[in-house]
């Protein structure tokens, strides 16, 4: 089941209850009766405004929300929240009438000016007469929502890509192996001394570093299955720095690492992780070819779930000191093809991201241009395949 349908199903479930409670016809003075402690306890957020767009209530998701105090918002009018429905276009309660119920997305500004996305419904605020006096909004966040649906947009478009690249591979492979056969008979028929071996020897090296291109195009087409064991983060780590160490000698890069005492394992395929580490030590140390400070840290952290529980992850940050990466590229540095460097290819990052995602882990990057950038990898410590 597609994981971005259950939590719009689970959330629309949630809504269609409190929209229930709000249609009894029953004013703001009768909140008592509906216990205010009931609706200051519902997850989603609940604005009550008179008919004139003056707010007359929040609770408490809603302050959380949108940043704002009870005293903040009392008294001011709703445009306070700049809400925008998904055409962009401004919303206002007087001038939309009809179909008010109607469930609708869109954006609304917080005390710090940041947007977020929110699904919102709008009901009448009835009194006793049935009279409508104003109405309530009830509004959820969709931030992480939209993540989601982000994160599998983009793995459709990996599995897309990874077709492509694979068949691609594969008509690319025979040829170069007909090419490298011929240029080898041909090496073999010339003398030792002939000046012209030296155009072969160079065939035959081109040859070479195209097929270690088409493996990279087969491990990032082909991802393979996980061998799941527990292992310490430290000791992955630790079995990549030897490949390391000459080039970061070379260059003069300080390598320093912090893990926490007591580190719990994680369930992860010990040679697919490493390769994932692998790229993002590569990735740093290539960004710092005058020297500079690369950086290895792990600790446990908790981090909430969508389904309001926590969860125990293994936070992994790889930290350089070098050139950064510019704000407009920062966005696509996960996309397959997707490079800067001369002789690169651009799957380095995407096949650490399909890997750290396969294992139900987060990568996220920070990079301040001319400062260096950060990954931080969260790992959960359980994980079942």
């Amino acid at each position: 089941m597609d994981p971005y349908f259950l939590v719009r199903e689970r959330m629309s479930q949630s809504e269609k209850k409190e929209d229930e409670i709000f249609r009894l016809p029953r004013p703001l003075e009768d909140v008592p009766n509906l216990t205010e402690s009931l609706i200051e306890s519902i997850g989603s957020g609940i604005i009550i405004t008179e008919m004139n767009d003056t707010i007359t209530y929040i609770n408490q998701a809603g302050e959380e929300m949108l940043c704002y105090s009870k005293g903040e918002v009392i008294g001011k009018p709703f445009s306070l929240f700049g809400l925008k429905e998904k055409q962009n276009v401004s919303y206002s309660f007087l001038d939309h009438p009809d179909n008010l119920d109607a469930r609708r997305e869109g954006w609304m500004k917080r005390k710090d000016e940041l947007e977020i996305p929110v699904g919102f419904t709008i009901n009448p605020h009835l009194n006793l007469r049935k009279e409508a006096i104003g109405k309530i909004v009830i509004f959820r966040d969709l931030t992480k929502v939209y993540r989601i649906q982000e994160e599998i947009l983009k793995m459709d478009r990996l599995i897309s890509l990874g077709k492509l690249a694979s068949g691609i591979a594969h008509e690319i492979r025979n040829p170069l192996a007909g090419i490298k056969t011929t240029a080898q008979a041909l090496g073999e028929e010339m003398s030792k001394d002939d000046p012209k071996r030296e155009y072969l020897t160079r065939i035959t090296k081109e040859i070479d570093r195209l097929n270690e291109i088409l493996k990279t195009f087969f491990s990032f087409a082909k991802p393979q299955t996980l061998h799941l064991v527990a292992c310490d983060v430290k000791e992955i780590i630790n079995a990549i720095i030897p490949f390391l160490i000459k080039e970061i000698a070379d260059k003069g890069i300080r390598f320093t690492e912090s893990y926490h005492p007591n580190l719990p394992k994680v369930k992860v395929d010990k040679i697919q992780m490493h390769q994932a580490f692998l790229n993002l030590f590569l990735n740093a140390i290539q960004s710092m070819p005058d020297g500079g400070e690369l950086k290895v840290s792990a600790e446990p952290v908790v981090i909430p779930a969508l389904d309001g529980l926590k969860q125990k992850f293994i936070k992994v940050v790889v930290s350089d000191s070098g050139k950064g990466i510019p704000p407009h590229i920062l966005p696509k540095i996960f996309d397959p093809f997707f490079t800067t460097k001369p002789r690169g290819i651009g799957l380095g990052l995407s096949i650490t991201y399909q890997i750290i995602k396969k294992h139900g882990g987060t990568i996220k990057v920070n990079s301040q241009w001319g400062k260096g950038t950060s990954f931080s990898i969260n790992l959960p410590e359980t994980f079942e395949n």
